[in-house]
Parts: C-alpha cells; structure tokens; sequence
C-alpha cells in the first residue's frame, strides 16, 4: 500500500514539473530585473492568501531561470521532482552526482517567501559556508536575505552576529551549531539574547548521518564545576591490580564490565571497607566502576587520542576529532586517569537535548541522502518522513560485485592488495572505504610497502578532506578513507578514466549498516559514469565478531588449512548478510532507547523554557507568582509535625529576614496547633518585605525587573541541578539493565520524583532570594543587586 501511495506521489510530482515546466519559456524571456521582481508578487500572492502549493510552478521556475542566470546552471527534471519531494516534507533520496545541493534551492526559496525563516543543516562548518558562499547569491539576486551560522576562515563564533543571522529568510547552518544556539539562548535572561525565530521548515543535508548515526550523540552545556575528588587515581590504581577475567567480568557486545566476587573482595581490603555495596560506600564503588569502563570499554586511538597532554574523542563512525566534547559523569577524568594526564573539572550538564527532539521541532522537516531507503521505517516512525526515491539523470552504470569473502584478516589483506596493485597498473582510481581509523592505516601501511602512493582520510580538516576526495578520481589516484569521509563532496572522473572503467571502490569490510555500505559504493557511477565496487570481508571481521552465527569460530578451527582459499558458499554470505542485519537492529534499538530516555528529558525541558520564555516576554504581575510561590512553600512548612518556636524562628532567620527578631509579639501570639495560624504569620512577613521593597525601588519597571531576576535565577538554578542529575541518572539506570530492570522505566520513575523535587527548590529559592536579597540605589539611578 506504501509503495503504490508513493508511486501515485511520484506520477503527481511529474504532473507538476510538466507545469513548472511550461512557464520555463515566460521567465527566460524576462529581463533580470522583471525576474526579480516576481518575489514580490509571489509575496503578494501569498498575502491575499494563496498557499505555497499554489505558487510553487512560478516559484520554482523562476529559481530555476535565477539558477541559470547566477550560477550557469538550470536545474533539470530530476532536481525539480526532487525540490518537489523537499517541499512536500519527506526524504529525496538521490544518488551522488545528482545535484542535491542545487535541488534545495527550490524548496528553501518557495518556502521562504512566507517570511519565518527557513534553514539548511548539513554536517559540517565547511559545507555550510561552502554552500552559502556558492548558492546564496542566487537567493540575494531574487531579493532573499541569506545567514550563515557558523564561522568562516579566519572568524571565531564569538564574531557572528546571531540575531543577524536567524533573521535571515535563509540560514545556512550545521545540527551542532543550530543546537548548542537553541540550549544557549534558553539560558538568556531577556528576550533581546533570544535569536532564533521558530522552527518552520529545514532541510537536512545527509539526513541519514544527522538523525540515525548521530542519534544518540547528545548536545550538552557544561558548567558550574563539581567538588573535585582524589578517588579517580586511587581508583585506577586499584583496577591495575585486579586478575583479568577472575576479578572482573567483560562483556564488550554490550559495553558492560562489572566486578567478580573476588574483585570486590579485594576491592574491600584496598579501601579498607567493611562492605562496598554498602550506602557508605557507594560513591568508592561509582570511582571504581569508572575506572574499569575508562580500561576495558574506551580505546586510545580507537575512541580517543591523547594530544599536548589531554583526551580528544574521536567519531566511531568516522574517526573525526570530536573538538570540545567531554564524555560525562566522570568517566572523562577517569579516562585522563588512566592516560596518567592531570586530572580536569569535572563539570555539570546545564543544558542537554539529543539531535532527535531537536529536530522534531521543526513544523516540516525535509532531507537529501544518497541512501536512506534501507532505513525509511526508521525515519518515518520516529521523525514522520517518507524516503522518495528519485529516478537518476542517466541510468547507473557502475557494477556491484557479490563480496569476496575469506578466513581471516590476512587472507583478505592479501587478496585485496593483489586487486588494488591489479587495477592501479592500469591507471583506474581507487577509493578505500572502512569502517575504522585502525584499518585505513594498516592499508596505508601496507600500500606504503608495496610502493603505491596514496592519500589517507583522517577526516581531521573538513575543507581538506573535500579536496582529497574531489581528486579521488583522477587517473591512478588511490584514496583511504573512512566509510563515512567526504561526504558532501562529489567524485568526478575524466573521459579517459571512463573509458577505463571508471573509479573502483573497495570495501574493506562489512559496515555496521547496509546503508553505510551503499553510501561507499555511491561514491562510483556518478551521473551514469561507468564504475566498480567490490567488498571484502573475512570471517574474524568485527561485525561477524560481535553478530555471527555461533557455528563460525568452530568452522574457522576447523578448516585452517583452506584459509587462503577465497569461500564461494551461499552460507557465508547469508551469516554475513544476517550479522549485519543483527548489528543495524542494535543500533536502531540503542536509538529508539536514547529517544525513550530523552522524551522524559524533553518534557520536563519544555515545560521549563515555556516558563522561562513567558517570565521574559510578558510584562506581568509578577508579584502574585511570588506570592502563589510563598504560599505553597509556608502551607508545608506550617503542616511539619512537631514544628517548634525554636524550628520555625531557625526557618525564618534563613531563609525570610535575617533580622528577625523572636520576641515580636506576632510571634509569641502564633497557636502551633493551628496550621493556618502560622502560615498566616510567615505571609504576614512576606508582604512586610515585598512592601519594603517596592518602597525602596520606587519605579515600577525596576521593581518587575528585580522579581524576574529572582524568578529566573532560581528557574535557571534548579533546572541546571535537574539537567546534571538526569544525566547522573541515566548511568546508573543503565547498570540497572545488568540485574533485569527495565531502565527506561526506572528512570522515569526517579526522573518524576526528580522533577517534582525540584519544583519545590524553585518555589523556595525564588521566595528566600526575594526576601533576603539586599538592594542598593546607585548615583546613576541604577539598582545594585546583591542576590542571597
């Protein structure tokens, strides 16, 4: 049923194009500044109430002849279909070569005529300004304003002018850059810090990498450091000296290590404890299990490397260095511990949201991949995009060989380099794609060796590694790379280079997802060019390590003595195709988790910005949440049991007025049998202080200003001691998962508790810091705040 809605879709998007189409000929005979002109009459159009669906024949041919005119290119049908598939909210899948970038200037400027912004995400600072810098005069020349979000050569971030920029009709921008502004601006205490305009409608570049690969990779604000502890060396040094496999138990699949029996023993008698799964002792044992994750679950240069003395993450999917990330909840120190590097901060979440509920904000939500057809259902349950799959230019004429498959690594290293030396002789380009920085140098070490020049992808330099990957197709070029490096960038080849076959992509192994393994073979047979990709998989690759058949590792002992021979059996191919199959369903597990565990998240962020944000934009009466606020916190100070004169002047001296004096006759006439009695005696001294107050600041907008202050201040305090705790829960739960709980359910039971728990520290800290804040007027008319 699916599949014939989409088939009627696509007959429909043609329909359309025939119409965008016929009015090719009107506009092209159009002087440039009557072309110009009609993006205020579609403006207008749209004002007398037409929608964008009934503009959208003129608005895409007239960016298409504005295309031309700018740019010397002109859009053809399949870019228009695919602009189309944009506009409609859903994923244009279109191979490598198809012009996606020129495809998008259709949807974004139809969609910016209604004048709320819209935005093009990719996955890079360097495409970002790359594809502004090139496609944004077009936009310009129809009279669109156009921003990029993310600095440029030779310009830091702190020199972007961000209201400038969100209020542009088109932003050119990244998913980290767009997310870290979304949490930053959520932290402004007025509305003029408050750029971002609303999320109306986005175009994802390489949607498949943002929203499934990057998934679980949260954006998070650090600050507000924690009391540094002494433990984490202390820890590490006890883990150095545990047996392996007979003090603790490893189980890599599923990242989990944990301590034996015999290693708590031993762990007790190193700290000198009685009992370390005792409460006592529950923060030694925390120290100790960071300590046996940052050994035996993080690898030096597989998931980080050390440089001028500190931790740099690297992407698991593409070995980029994650520049300013910090892993959290003291597993980054426990890390720096082990690399025997001095010991940083380690610091609090203030604010935290995943690419996930970050991007299903967005009103309509559009993207282009070459490949997102494997993992449409994914896409469509979660972020509610359909994949289109866009018919090419010219037919594809690259071929995709069935994988040479063999033993073990050896083998195929040495019969993959037999075929790299066979196609390098005849001058045919080569791009080396795997799925790790550890293979791409080993490949580049033995290249090395058998004399064969090359470029290898560290995807270090985003500008750089576009310039590698345009040469990749030059005429005896060999390129290693990462599976996932240069995306963005088109191979091209020339007329010789065709003629002998075109570019030839090999794999080195099976990636974790079949999609990724088509991105790689995307690269060949760009704009009907001939090409070649061939795979090469050996049964200890780590995919079949982690999710092969269990029959294999025997199979392997066993016939050691063919493990030269290439294996031709249809039973390999299908326990590889299956240990694929296997991974991809883990990973779309893992983000399906991640979602479940930030939903809570979201909520409860929500709830707080929409408070935030309502406290900044109205001029209200502020005195009664104030007063609303005291009110909740006094009827439960005044329903405690056994509440005393003594207990009662205590609250008040810390937390009302620190002058307060006890033999005041109210207070000696309060009944502490009767609740209303001494709740209506705490209000009394509560209008006491507002009145005293408003006295002082004589001008009515000073005084509001003051109470939005204090109201934001403990919102804003509270909400960073919630987001740090969320994230300090999220680990434990996940232990939790080792003894059968149900994580996601333990951690929305506690995240509740949390959240309520937290309500009450606003109330009271917005109540004590009004009371007990000092104010004093200065020369200028100014009011110097001295917050309690």
């Amino acid at each position: 049923m699916n599949s014939l809605l989409k088939k009627l879709a696509l007959k429909n998007y043609y329909k359309i194009f025939e119409i965008v189409e016929s009015k090719s000929v009107q506009y092209a005979n159009m002087s440039d500044n009557q072309l110009q002109d009609q993006t205020f009459k579609l403006k207008k159009r749209l004002a007398k109430g037409e929608t964008l669906d009934d503009i959208l024949p003129d608005a895409f041919a007239i960016v298409r002849e504005a295309d031309k005119r700018v740019l010397g290119l002109y859009p053809f049908r399949e870019q228009v279909i695919g602009g189309i598939v944009l506009h409609s909210g859903n994923v244009a899948e279109m191979k490598t070569g198809e012009g996606k970038t020129l495809t998008a200037t259709m949807p974004l400027y139809l969609n910016a005529l209604m004048g709320h912004g819209v935005m093009l995400i990719t996955v890079n600072d360097y495409l970002a300004a790359r594809d502004a810098n090139e496609i944004g005069p077009v936009f310009e020349w129809l009279g669109l304003t156009v921003g990029i979000g993310v600095a440029q050569e030779n310009q830091q971030n702190d020199d972007l002018d961000k209201k400038k920029i969100y209020s542009s009709d088109i932003i050119y921008t990244t998913n980290s850059a767009l997310g870290f502004d979304y949490l930053f601006e959520n932290l402004a205490d007025n509305a003029n810090d408050k750029n971002i305009r609303g999320f109306n409608y986005a175009v994802i570049d390489e949607i498949d990498s943002v929203l499934l690969d990057m998934a679980q990779t949260p954006l998070i604000i650090s600050g507000a450091p924690r009391v540094q502890s002494n433990l984490y060396q202390v820890a590490d040094y006890f883990i150095k000296t545990l047996e392996p496999f007979e003090d603790y138990e490893l189980d890599e699949e599923q990242k989990h290590v944990w301590l034996k029996s015999t290693g708590i023993k031993k762990g007790e008698k190193f700290f000198g404890i009685d009992s370390m799964m005792s409460k006592e002792n529950v923060e030694t044992y925390r120290y100790i299990m960071l300590a046996l994750k940052a050994h035996f679950l993080y690898y030096k240069n597989r998931d980080y490397v050390v440089e001028n003395g500190e931790i740099v993450l690297l992407d698991a999917s593409n070995g980029r260095k994650l520049l300013g990330t910090k892993l959290q909840s003291g597993i980054h120190q426990s890390i720096e511990a082990k690399e025997n590097l001095e010991i940083t901060l380690e610091t609090r979440a203030m604010a935290s949201i995943t690419y996930q509920n970050l991007f299903r904000m967005f009103h309509k939500l559009s993207g282009m991949t070459g490949t997102g057809k494997t993992d449409e259902k994914e896409l469509r349950d979660m972020y509610n995009v359909s994949v289109i799959v866009v018919p090419t230019h010219k037919p594809i004429k690259r071929f995709d060989r069935e994988d040479y498959i063999y033993f073990d690594l050896e083998s195929k290293l040495t019969a993959s380099v037999k075929e790299i030396i066979k196609y390098h002789k005849i001058g045919r380009p080569i791009l080396l794609g795997s799925s790790s920085v550890t293979m791409s140098e080993l490949y580049s070490r033995i290249l090395l060796r058998e004399g064969i020049p090359h470029n290898v992808l560290n995807a270090r330099n985003a500008a750089l590694e576009s310039q590698i990957i345009k040469e990749a197709g030059q005429k005896g070029a060999v390129t290693v790379a990462t599976a996932m490096a240069g995306r963005g960038t088109d191979i091209k080849i020339s007329d010789e280079v065709n003629e002998l076959g075109g570019l030839i992509v090999i794999g080195t192994e099976r990636m974790e997802s079949k999609r990724i393994d088509n991105q790689l073979r995307g690269r060949s047979g760009r704009q009907g060019n001939n090409g070649r990709s061939e795979f090469f998989v050996s049964l200890d690759d780590e995919i079949l390590l982690k999710n092969g058949a269990q029959w294999l590792k025997k199979y392997v002992d066993k016939h050691k003595k063919y493990r030269l021979q290439q294996l031709k059996q249809r039973k390999f191919k299908k326990v590889i195709d299956n240990a694929q199959k296997s991974a991809e369903s883990q990973n779309k597990t893992a983000r399906l988790q991640t979602l479940e565990f930030d939903e809570v998240s979201r909520i409860q962020r929500e709830k707080v910005y929409e408070v935030r944000n309502y406290l900044i934009s109205q001029e209200d009466d502020y005195e009664s949440i104030l007063e609303s606020m005291a009110n909740t916190w006094f009827d439960k100070i005044s329903s405690q049991e056994e509440l005393s004169k003594n207990k009662l002047n205590n609250f008040i001296l810390n937390n009302l007025d620190y002058q307060f004096n006890k033999h005041n006759q109210d207070f000696e006439r309060i009944d502490f049998n009767k609740k209303n009695s001494i709740k209506h005696f705490l209000l009394k001294i509560f209008h006491i202080v507002l009145e005293n107050k408003k006295t002082k600041i004589s001008s009515t907008f000073q005084f509001k200003y003051f109470q939005r202050l204090i109201l934001l201040k403990a919102i804003d305090t509270q909400w960073v001691e919630e987001v740090d705790n969320l994230q300090q829960l999220k680990t434990i739960v996940m232990n939790r998962n080792l003894a059968q709980h149900n994580p996601v359910y333990e951690y929305q039971i506690e995240a509740k508790k949390s959240y309520t728990l937290m309500i009450e520290k606003i109330n009271e800290q917005a109540v004590s810091g009004f009371m007990l804040s000092e104010l004093s007027m200065q020369r200028d008319g100014s009011i110097e705040v001295d917050f309690a």
